[in-house]
């Protein structure tokens, strides 16, 4: 491992957190890493940290958002076919979460950049289609996940636009509609995030969401091109995130009642309740 790697390993067990600005530079240059234990355990973590515990400068702040926003690392080889740049991608989800996070709580993103961070967010999850959660020797991919955070963190900010709520529920629907395998790395709690988040910081009604619940069940029951198999894994995928969604919401929350009442449709359909 390099000097510049051991002078970050270093820093993981420092309870006064302080980057050089070489350091900030290596930790940008392992985002997507290929290696794990670096891309998560190292990099990840002293990003984390960084943000959490205010221990980047205002310079070094930016210069962690820039590369993010000049040269879009959130969509990098999108459109290509399964490639490793897909750690690149979901881990810049992850940064830009952390960014976002940070920005809520101190204000130092200029409107514009804030707004870009925004616009990401709101479409990265439909543009991504490398849907791997963990790759053998290369650790988590699981972009719905990542993808999903980085949602959640926008959706919270208290400059995040109410107009904009919309476009985020339909964001989360046709992430949900496209699918047809089921999900097998949890994506479906993660998925589940965002809404509880916005429902705590005000950013969407319970009114609002039983309207989502229960537009986003009829358009899975009634698809208009998917196969049955296909059908089969939306729905299946569908059920399980209203049952996260279910214990996560507070007792008396309202929407309780109407994932009730949209389980048990399921359950008949499917001849498991009369």
């Amino acid at each position: 491992m390099s000097e510049n790697f051991n002078s970050l390993q270093a820093l993981l067990n420092k309870p006064d957190l302080h980057f050089t600005d070489i350091q900030v530079t290596t930790l940008l240059n392992h985002v997507g890493d290929l290696d794990p234990d670096i891309r998560d355990s190292l990099v990840y973590t002293l990003f984390c940290r960084g943000f959490e515990e205010h221990a980047f400068t205002p310079q070094q702040r930016q210069h962690i958002a820039q590369p993010l926003l000049q040269e879009h690392w959130l969509f990098k080889a999108i459109d290509q076919p399964t490639n490793d740049f897909v750690f690149l991608r979901t881990f810049t989800a992850l940064l830009t979460t952390e960014i976002l996070l940070s920005d809520a709580e101190s204000g130092w993103l200029s409107l514009t950049e804030r707004q870009q961070f925004f616009n990401d967010a709101l479409t990265y999850l439909s543009a991504e289609h490398d849907q791997r959660g963990f790759v053998e020797d290369k650790g988590w991919a699981h972009g719905i996940a990542h993808g999903s955070d980085l949602l959640g963190a926008a959706w919270q900010h208290p400059e995040f636009p109410n107009q904009s709520s919309k476009a985020v529920l339909t964001e989360l629907q046709g992430v949900i509609i496209r699918q047809t395998q089921p999900f097998i790395a949890d994506e479906e709690p993660r998925l589940a995030q965002p809404l509880l988040l916005a429902l705590q910081h005000n950013k969407l009604t319970d009114s609002d969401l039983s309207d989502w619940l229960r537009a986003t069940d009829q358009l899975l029951w009634h698809p208009t091109t998917k196969s049955n198999s296909a059908m089969n894994a939306s729905l299946h995928n569908w059920v399980s995130l209203i049952h996260h969604l279910y214990f996560l919401l507070p007792e008396t929350n309202i929407n309780r009642q109407v994932i009730t009442d949209l389980s048990n449709y399921y359950y008949r359909q499917n001849g498991y309740l009369q």
